[in-house]
């Protein structure tokens, strides 16, 4: 699964807590460049504040 992809699971499957996971170890593997046309900086804050609270 890409990372958009990914990302777009999780947006409609925010309660999936290791799908969460493995979005963030995704993102930390990517260089800093390619991360930007990836990742909405609104739905990524979305994400981590559905599962700061879980």
């Amino acid at each position: 699964m890409t990372i958009r992809e990914l990302k777009k699971y999780l947006l409609e499957h925010r309660g999936d807590r290791a799908a969460f996971e493995a979005f963030m170890d995704r993102l930390d593997a990517q260089p800093q460049g390619e991360l930007h046309g990836e990742v909405d900086a609104e739905q990524f804050r979305q994400l981590l504040e559905a599962h700061r609270h879980t």
